[in-house]
């Protein structure tokens, strides 16, 4: 079943221990969790230390054209990005390296929860839960950058609330380092809905275009759904973000808190010259708002 992902080659006959893992040796797999166009992931037991992990498995084929583009490039791979990041609010990256057949593998904490978007819609919530739930996602999304790096797809589908409702940030599959050549104009990538203006425009870019998804994330967890851009087609979504402002957030929560309301809109800003600059500020603004108690 797991076969072309996994492999089955031995290692090499040199006395030495080979770099590259059988998985289907090293994993015993419980349940496969998700599939994207790249990979594989699935929720496994990992023999050598008996915890459940999470454990994503590239396509070979693919994920060595990646991993080329990204050498070439200078980008690190999605495992090596993990491995810099340690905070409670982004899924921690144990280990990442090669099958035995030159798939690429990275083996995550796993995390017994749901979607941000599941738990919107799924649970009825206080302004002050709501608020807590961002706090957790600024902390997690702060961190990433503080560790030198733009998330680059941030939304819903990305931030996963464990058991416990601890937030995780997940998938650095399209995270870059924050440098001067990682903020040159070109790199349109991410979830259209979520997608900062600039990058739209192919501009110049750096961690202020997350911080304006973290607002479209901010805005349709607070309004119930809504987005602050309402064209359906991605040609009409991407000339709204060009020509036109966000709606704002008192158009469709109009009792949401003031002071919350001014820091959705400081994160939306269609400029990133006059958006919220710093991730690592937000958390503590967000919980100093006399709602969030």
């Amino acid at each position: 079943m797991f076969g072309n992902l996994f492999g089955t080659k031995s290692t090499s006959g040199s006395g030495k221990r080979s770099r590259r893992v059988n998985l289907e040796k090293r994993f015993s797999i419980v349940a496969e969790t998700g599939r994207g166009s790249m990979s594989r992931v699935y929720r496994a037991i990992d023999t050598t230390s008996g915890r459940t992990v999470c454990l994503k498995v590239q396509d070979q084929e693919k994920a060595s054209a990646a991993a080329a583009r990204a050498v070439r490039a200078g980008r690190m791979t999605e495992g090596q990005i993990g491995l810099q990041i340690t905070h409670p609010n982004v899924v921690r990256t144990f280990e990442h390296g090669e099958t035995t057949t030159g798939a690429h593998y990275v083996v995550m904490e796993y995390i017994d929860g749901q979607s941000l978007q599941f738990l919107r819609q799924s649970r009825v919530m206080t302004t002050a839960q709501k608020i807590g739930f961002m706090a957790q996602a600024a902390d997690g999304l702060a961190a990433i950058h503080e560790a030198g790096f733009i998330h680059h797809d941030v939304g819903p589908k990305n931030v996963l609330v464990n058991r416990d409702d601890v937030v995780k940030w997940i998938d650095f599959g399209l995270a870059v380092p924050n440098l001067p050549d990682f903020h040159r104009p070109g790199n349109r990538t991410g979830t259209l809905i979520y997608m900062a203006p600039e990058v739209i425009r192919r501009e110049a870019t750096d961690e202020r275009l997350d911080i304006f998804s973290f607002g479209v994330l901010m805005f349709e967890f607070f309004s119930g759904g809504k987005l602050p851009y309402d064209a359906k087609e991605p040609m009409a979504q991407m000339r709204q973000r060009i020509n036109s402002e966000p709606m704002d957030i008192d158009a469709v929560a109009p009792n949401l808190p003031d002071g919350l309301k001014a820091i959705i809109r400081q994160t939306l800003a269609k400029n990133p010259a006059n958006r919220w600059r710093l991730m690592e500020k937000l958390g503590p603004a967000l919980r100093e708002l006399p709602e969030a108690n």
